[in-house]
């Protein structure tokens, strides 16, 4: 018994040494990981301290080489984007460039150091408006970073603005009367409010903030804009806000309710316009001087900012209701004294009439009233004017009921041609336009439709060209070997060999997108060597840039040979400092041009060494030293600075002071 019972403690010994042995070891083995990761971890942090560091010098260096340029537009909106992306790193520096952006901008002579954007006939005024916009770069990374810096420069900003409309008007006196050149969001009759110079000016800056996705400054930059009141570019951009940050948007709607509500000049047309995302979100509806009824569609970016656009809360709703309310009922007096005419009677007349319906079933307290004062208004209208605009009251969407066929404009073009030749150049332009859009039955159907060989010929290049373009979503499929059949086809196609080019480096990019890096690689190579064999100068540039973005996006190593390339031969290409690259063929017939583009969408130098610089910053910025041209280094280094920046953005935090 004695026996036995050693024998079990014996073992029990051995088990507990054998349970111990095991715990140590595998306690060994996490401390050993756990160390692994910490070493990993700190010299990540110390990488991306590094990096941000370089990043940061990189932007001085850009900002410092933009004071340079020839043209002060470009000077003064590389300086303001150097400036905001340094501003978390160094307040001080930052806001010196932005300073001396700003005094650029407005020195005495800019005008003559800028090479303008088309938008006049006048150069002066050409260049003017490039100036206007230069300056609202500098407003807007204020408004970023420094209230009161931005409060002071908008200041300045809409005292010039006021200066140059009074310059204009004055001008306007002393010249032949023309025909008013409207922007497409003013308003189409003389009734119907629009927005000062300096207003126009907030909302360009506030839609930059949106697409940068800066809301709270957006929101912030167009606020001032409700004291001019309500307006069909305010209330529009207060919409496609709300698409993305509803409570600022519904906060700027609720103010500009209460401003117009507060104006004894409020009309007709300012409670129809007010009422455009509770009525008809995709209708704004006004009365002209003469008391017609006036549409005009909106437009939004998706399905869900047109949701976004009508889906106001209970709150603001109410709210509206019971403006509208009081607006429309207000007496002659209440009205400030303003001409009651059979116009105005019109006016009040149909907006009372449009918005009852909606009265009746979300605020039915008011219908009574505005009940009696249709009735009041239809006696002081004319029989014949009451019914044309009773018959608008309910229209609250100007599309068609059945779908538009997207070819039929050029289609039409081709049964207006008096020749052969000239149907013959119409349907080479519906070949085009079918195969921009991917129809590409329409397109080889419309190609045998031509008559003329060589117009044919055309058609069917036209047709090549957009089919290699955008072969990776025609070979959009599960299968394992979709990118060598893709590669086939490109092969095969009949197309220039920058576009071959295009074609093999988007082949690449869904091999490595599948893990088949060996394949990649080589098929990069093949686009290399495509993009190389095509002629000096713009074609070989783009081609250069479009294949050198594919393998930064891949991650491949052949970037890192791509990559200088582009640089020598952008540096040998002109004009091209600041310019967006495509491919661009003239598939001219008859002795007239037609040109095709590809791929949808021009890739920027700017757009090269960001997607580079995320691999590794780097070599991409030592390839953008490389630039011998002052103004692609300084585009160069702050595009791939900021991505930089970007892509640390945790140790931007704790190095940012």
């Amino acid at each position: 018994m004695l026996l036995a019972s050693s024998l079990a403690c014996a073992l029990m010994c051995v088990a507990h040494a054998q349970t111990t042995a095991q715990d140590a070891r595998r306690d060994a083995k996490q401390q050993g990981a756990q160390k692994k990761a910490d070493k990993n971890a700190e010299a990540g942090a110390a990488r991306a301290r590094r990096e941000v560091t370089q990043a940061v010098a990189a932007l001085q260096e850009s900002a410092e080489l933009a004071r340079a340029f020839d043209d002060v537009y470009e000077s003064v909106r590389t300086q303001a984007e150097a400036a905001d992306a340094l501003w978390p790193f160094d307040q001080q520096a930052a806001r010196s460039i932005l300073r001396r952006a700003w005094e650029a901008a407005n020195a005495p002579g800019a005008e003559d150091h800028v090479e303008g954007f088309g938008t006049s006939e006048d150069p002066r005024e050409d260049a003017l408006d490039a100036l206007t916009t230069a300056r609202g770069y500098v407003v807007k990374t204020a408004l970023r970073h420094d209230t009161r810096m931005a409060d002071a420069l908008m200041r300045e900003f809409e005292r010039e603005l006021v200066k140059r409309s009074t310059d204009a008007e004055t001008q306007a006196e002393k010249t032949p009367a023309q025909p008013d050149a409207r922007s497409d969001d003013a308003a189409s009759n003389g009734r119907e409010r629009t927005l000062s110079r300096a207003g126009w000016q907030r909302l360009f800056i506030a839609r930059q903030l949106v697409e940068e996705g800066d809301f709270k400054h957006a929101a912030e930059a167009v606020a001032p804009l409700v004291a001019e009141g309500p307006s069909l570019p305010l209330l529009k951009f207060i919409l496609d806000l709300r698409a993305r940050d509803e409570r600022d948007a519904d906060a700027l709607y609720l103010r500009l309710l209460e401003r117009t509500l507060g104006d004894a000049s409020a009309d007709a047309n300012d409670v129809l316009l007010l009422s455009t995302p509770i009525i008809s979100p995709e209708l704004c509806v006004s009365i002209g001087a003469d008391g017609s009824a006036d549409f005009t569609t909106l437009h939004y970016e998706n399905e869900e900012a047109k949701l976004a656009a009508q889906a106001l809360p209970a709150r603001a709703r109410l709210a509206f209701y019971s403006a509208a309310a009081a607006m429309l009922l207000r007496t002659h007096a209440q009205r400030g004294g303003k001409d009651s005419g059979s116009d105005e009677a019109a006016a009040l007349y149909f907006a009372v009439g449009r918005l009852l319906p909606f009265f009746e079933h979300e605020a039915a307290q008011f219908a009574p009233a505005l009940n009696a004062r249709l009735v009041s208004l239809a006696a002081e209208i004319e029989a014949g004017r009451r019914e044309s605009l009773k018959t608008k009251m309910d229209v609250s969407d100007l599309a068609p009921k059945n779908p538009v066929d997207p070819l039929a404009f050029p289609l039409e073009e081709v049964s207006r041609a008096s020749d052969s030749a000239g149907r013959d150049f119409a349907r080479l332009s519906v070949v085009a336009r079918a195969a921009r859009l991917g129809l590409w039955e329409r397109a080889r159907s419309f190609t045998e439709q031509i008559e003329d060989a060589q117009a044919r010929r055309a058609a069917r290049l036209v047709v090549a060209i957009r089919q290699v373009a955008n072969i990776s979503r025609s070979f959009d499929d599960e299968e394992p070997d979709a990118f060598e059949r893709a590669a086939s086809f490109v092969r095969a196609a009949d197309v220039p060999t920058e576009v071959r080019a295009l074609g093999l480096a988007q082949a690449a990019e869904m091999a490595a997108h599948t893990k088949h890096r060996v394949r990649a690689d080589a098929l990069f190579a093949e686009a290399a060597s495509a993009a190389a064999g095509a002629d000096r100068g713009a074609q070989r540039t783009a081609a250069l840039a479009l294949v050198t973005l594919s393998a930064a996006r891949s991650g491949g190593v052949r970037l890192w040979e791509l990559l200088p390339a582009f640089v020598r031969a952008a540096g040998e290409t002109e004009g091209l400092r600041y310019g967006e690259m495509l491919l661009e063929f003239n598939v001219n017939a008859f002795d007239r041009s037609l040109w095709v583009s590809a791929p949808d969408a021009p890739v920027s130098l700017g757009e090269v060494f960001a997607e580079a610089a995320r691999l590794d910053s780097a070599r991409t910025l030592a390839e953008a030293r490389a630039f011998k041209d002052e103004e692609m280094r300084a585009v160069a280094l702050l595009a791939s600075a900021r991505a930089v920046l970007e892509k640390n953005a945790l140790a931007v935090g704790a190095h940012a002071r």
